[in-house]
């Protein structure tokens, strides 16, 4: 009987084991990604938006930039033509913002975007500022 009783606890005592070795891996894993994620770094990008002349530009602007994962906060200046936009790297980057602007139609720093959708933005978009 005391032998069936010391296999019992051996075999307890294993899988407590495993258990516990899964549960500290498990603590140091989520540590490590705790902490990877704090390293994150909020970065700073100013744009030059051609097509940000109207109060229509900025709105479709303000909506497209919402869109993306990670902006942290955003200008968008109708009287200098300029987006200033601050975001989390580990979530997204510098790219994928003007990239993603882009396939909007809006023309980032003299690039063009996307032509079919240059279409579709107000034509107050490209009224030039004439400059006094």
């Amino acid at each position: 009987n005391w032998v069936v009783w010391k296999n019992g606890c051996r075999r307890l005592n294993l899988k407590n084991r495993i258990l516990l070795r899964a549960t500290l891996s498990f603590i140091l894993l989520t540590l490590l990604l705790v902490s990877c994620e704090k390293e994150s770094k909020i970065l700073q990008l100013e744009l030059d938006i051609a097509e940000l002349v109207c109060m229509d530009g900025q709105n479709i602007f303000e909506g497209r930039i919402l869109d993306l994962e990670g902006i942290k906060t955003f200008t968008a200046n109708i009287q200098t033509q300029k987006a200033q936009i601050s975001y989390w790297d580990n979530q997204v980057s510098a790219d994928k913002i003007k990239t993603h602007l882009g396939e909007f139609g809006f023309t980032i720093d003299g690039n063009p975007g996307n032509e079919v959708a240059r279409g579709r933005l107000p034509q107050c978009c490209f009224v030039p500022k004439s400059h006094h």
